[in-house]
């Protein structure tokens, strides 16, 4: 049907000679003709350019494609059918491609600027940039002519890219909108700052540089993100490794006032004993107080142990981690050290608590000894 349409003095013509109306009318109402009806018919010829029949007053058939640059330029949304009569099928795709790409960078613009230009400054996207206490300003022109249109040379890649672009940037439902829009304002205002005279011409003729840029900044800020998390699990767990250290002392430490008590007792007990049986009593809930509170100790110097084997795992699921590696790697290692510090502590002063127990142990063993040898 594209065929048929013709321009006759600055008329589009469709030529309706032996196809049927009806036929007609379905392939008008296809690309946006809401009332064909409208239409004037001279004879066999059906003129088109009569823009109440069609949606928005946009007749999509042009017969150049300056006509239609000059059409769709300036509108804030790409027209949904659009047609350059004689234009050839790969010039055709070529330069939807090219429109489809230059409304997809406005749309990407329009929501990523601060303002848009007014009637002193028209057709044109302004950005400011506050980056060590210097604000600039950024102007972004979308207009262009329709040679410098078609002399950008963009594929497919471009445009898929160009779309990649768009859905992150016009995406609002995750907590990271705001972080990704704020990143691509970055990339932009780079990408553009050694540019004297800034248009979407460039953007463009970089459509798949600005969206590697954009890609590379966002892996970065979304690897950063992680690191200050796991930073954050680690001194999580470091802190608490080191509780669970300082309750295992503490525990300890307070059933060490059996030592002394044990001390006590025993002189109490040593004054009335006279006979072979009291002093073996007395031995034998030594010897079992004793090996109460070392078997103890050694089961807390186990758990500690334990805790710190326990550290390591948690922090081997960090190994495969590439952004941050060096700063994660200190973060463990000082955990490391802090619970190796506090874990040594504790195995000495268990240590030193076993080692007393002991010497309590020789100690009343010897007297209960001699006490026996001096029994009449």
């Amino acid at each position: 049907m594209f065929d048929r349409i013709s321009l006759d003095d600055d008329q589009l013509i469709l030529d309706t000679r032996s196809v049927d109306m009806a036929e007609v009318f379905a392939f008008l109402k296809e690309h946006g003709c809401h009332n064909p009806e409208k239409l004037e018919l001279f004879g066999t010829d059906l003129c088109l350019t009569a823009p109440s029949a069609w949606d928005a007053s946009f007749v999509p058939f042009f017969a150049s494609t300056e006509a239609m640059w000059h059409a769709v330029r300036t509108r804030s949304k790409k027209p949904e059918h659009m047609h350059v009569i004689g234009l050839k099928e790969d010039q055709q795709v070529s330069f939807s491609r090219l429109i489809n790409l230059y409304f997809l960078l406005r749309e990407t613009l329009k929501t990523l600027c601060h303002s848009e230009g007014d009637d002193s400054q028209p057709h044109k996207y302004i950005f400011f940039n506050s980056k060590e206490s210097l604000l600039t300003k950024l102007e972004v022109s979308y207009l262009m002519t329709c040679s410098e249109l078609i002399a950008i040379d963009v594929g497919e890649k471009g445009l898929k890219d160009a779309q990649k672009i768009h859905a992150a940037v016009m995406a609002d439902e995750d907590v990271h909108c705001e972080e990704r829009r704020h990143v691509m304002r970055e990339t932009l205002a780079d990408l553009l700052k050694d540019e004297k005279e800034c248009n979407l011409r460039l953007i463009m003729e970089f459509v798949s540089k600005f969206y590697k840029k954009y890609n590379e900044r966002y892996k970065v800020y979304v690897s950063k993100f992680s690191v200050n998390k796991i930073l954050t699990e680690i001194e999580s767990d470091c802190v608490s490794f080191l509780g669970k250290v300082q309750d295992a002392i503490m525990t300890q430490q307070t059933k060490a006032f059996a030592v002394p008590g044990g001390i006590v007792a025993a002189g109490a007990i040593l004054k009335p004993a006279t006979t072979p049986w009291d002093y073996l009593v007395i031995l034998v809930g030594l010897v079992i107080s004793t090996w109460m509170i070392t078997s103890l100790n050694n089961n807390v110097v186990s758990h500690i142990d334990l805790l710190a084997e326990q550290f390591d795992r948690s922090t081997k699921k960090y190994d495969d981690i590439v952004v941050g590696v060096e700063e994660i790697q200190e973060k463990i290692e000082d955990s490391r050290r802090k619970l190796s510090s506090s874990s040594e502590s504790a195995k000495f002063k268990l240590g030193a608590l076993t080692r007393v127990c002991y010497l309590v142990f020789i100690l009343v063993s010897r007297i209960l000894l001699k006490r026996y040898l001096e029994t009449p």
